[in-house]
């Protein structure tokens, strides 16, 4: 087994905070899924179809001078209860594409929610902020 993480974005917490609300796809996908908007959350799955996309010239943060963002990618993350993509907007770390999961890792996500449509069928995303595999597969 083995357990790496990748931080493609810093996350401003208290030492004392917990760790974001762990949810399922289902709720993601379900009516209350509007509640999740921009909220923090933490999922875990089997990733599938990982579509890595060339670097570019981008900010990192709002802050940083442009760097050229490796480590862009995409992917789908099914759980018992359903599946949704995935973004993975980068880093400035030229190390940060060797440290996304393969298809078939079991990983577990913290990230933000996008609802890009609430109406059924919804359509749902999750910008990540960590990724840490669990089981490589």
């Amino acid at each position: 087994m083995t357990s790496s993480l990748l931080i493609v974005a810093l996350l401003f917490l208290p030492a004392d905070a917990a760790e974001p609300e762990q949810v399922s796809i289902q709720t993601l996908l379900s009516p209350q899924a509007t509640s999740y908007q921009q909220h923090l959350v933490t999922l875990e799955g089997v990733t599938s179809a990982l579509q890595v996309i060339p670097p570019i010239v981008g900010s990192y943060s709002l802050r940083s001078k442009p760097c050229l963002l490796y480590g862009r990618a995409s992917f789908v993350l099914e759980d018992d209860t359903g599946s949704l993509p995935v973004v993975v907007l980068g880093s400035c770390n030229p190390g940060a594409a060797e440290a996304l999961p393969k298809g078939g890792d079991r990983v577990r996500v913290i990230g933000i929610v996008q609802v890009l449509k609430a109406e059924a069928p919804r359509d749902v995303r999750v910008q990540a902020s960590a990724i840490q595999i669990l089981e490589s597969h």
